[in-house]
């Protein structure tokens, strides 16, 4: 019994390891590449990579994309760093999302201390919405 409980065991963990590397081989093509349908699968194949989701962002500038990599690794400050200043790049900026993306800014200041980059792009953002 133990013998069989071992072996299924080991197909299963020899099954996940041939899926996610499929799933890092072609994240590293669609990164080679540039090719967003290539992360897209490697997504569906491993939907539990913040990186791939954050690649996707950088491929295609979709924020829901970089949502998703916030919400697998939130405390990943470029994710919210990015997240934010998407915030002011939207074409209907309102102020609850310039609220938003002063929110992100600063969180990712908060998560990285001892960055002076995001402390004084968090600083700046306060200033110019008058925070």
């Amino acid at each position: 019994m133990i013998k069989i409980v071992t072996i299924v065991v080991s197909l299963i963990f020899l099954g996940l390891l041939i899926f996610f590397g499929t799933a890092e081989h072609l994240f590293r093509q669609s990164m080679a590449k540039g090719d967003v349908q290539l992360i897209r699968q490697a997504q569906r194949l491993n939907p539990f990579s913040s990186r791939y989701a954050y690649h996707e962002y950088r491929l295609t500038g979709d924020i829901d994309a970089l949502r998703r990599a916030i919400i697998l690794e939130p405390t990943r400050p470029a994710y919210h760093m990015y997240y934010g200043l998407a915030q002011f790049k939207l074409l209907k900026r309102t102020r609850q999302t310039d609220r938003e993306g002063l929110k992100e800014i600063c969180l990712a200041a908060e998560l990285k201390p001892n960055s002076r980059q995001y402390q004084k792009t968090c600083e700046q953002f306060r200033k110019a919405l008058g925070q």
